[in-house]
């Protein structure tokens, strides 16, 4: 199922020609049109992770799944003051956070339309997996890290092979300067402005779903610029859709208070 995808303020098409991070008419955001298509035939259960779920991620047929690993992560239950709380363990993706999903998805998608070069901007988790991805791609990764981000990060970024660029200042100017390369025609691949990777982060929901049988009471989840949380609720609503649940469970987003603009 191809999902087709418009511009969230002037309703333009999204180019079938191009990857822009944004709209070429007025600067606006992507997004998908229609909710996610889930049905259980067209699951795949012999793929691997979360490309079981390929034909919920609206890519096209031919398509190479980019795949490292992700997905099929296990619930571990634990007593939360006096609550059975059960944790989705994102870890143990392969580079350690749950931003594979979405970055699997993401990297096939600029794979099929022939991106060879493409940048992204990240203070951590989300430059290390589309550095990872991206090799596994043959993408060539530059990423734009404010020049204080964690030293381990960085050097797992360099070590995927992706070419980092430290920015001095604060973590808005290295989105600034990822901007500045995209808008000389780099392939700015934004785990943040580009709705690709979202049906990755859906694929949460279905894998809950799975392993408990019933959907949950409440999914709480971190928020940074809140693609996550977006992702497993569009995720639940699927499964609504498709009748295989009859109601949706509470999200509840966490932000630090240190960096809480969504919070505020």
């Amino acid at each position: 199922m191809i999902y087709e995808v418009r511009c969230t303020n002037c309703n333009a098409s999204y180019p079938g020609d191009s990857v822009p991070y944004r709209c070429l008419k007025c600067g606006g955001v992507f997004d998908y049109v229609d909710d996610y298509g889930f049905v259980q035939e067209d699951l795949d259960s012999k793929a691997p992770g979360i490309w079981k779920y390929r034909s919920t991620f609206g890519l096209q047929p031919e398509a190479e799944m980019v795949y490292l690993g992700e997905g099929d992560t296990p619930l571990v239950w634990s007593d939360v003051e006096g609550r059975k709380v059960a944790f989705k363990l994102e870890y143990l993706n392969p580079t350690g956070s749950f931003k594979d999903r979405g970055t699997a998805v993401l990297t096939s998608f600029l794979a099929s339309r022939g991106v060879k070069d493409a940048v992204e901007d990240s203070s951590g988790n989300a430059g290390a997996s589309f550095a990872a991805y991206a090799a596994k791609a043959s993408i060539h990764a530059k990423v734009f890290v404010p020049d204080y981000a964690s030293g381990p990060k960085r050097k797992q970024i360099e070590v995927y092979g992706a070419e980092v660029v430290p920015v001095p200042g604060k973590r808005s100017n290295a989105s600034e300067a990822v901007k500045r390369a995209a808008d000389s025609g780099a392939i700015y691949a934004s785990h943040a402005y580009l709705p690709f990777g979202l049906p990755g982060f859906a694929t949460i929901a279905y894998e809950i779903l799975e392993q408990l049988g019933e959907p949950p009471g409440t999914v709480v989840a971190p928020v940074g610029q809140g693609s996550l949380i977006l992702g497993i609720g569009r995720g639940f609503k699927a499964l609504k859709k498709a009748g295989l649940i009859d109601r949706l469970p509470k999200l509840v987003g966490v932000q630090a208070i240190a960096c809480a603009p969504i919070w505020a």
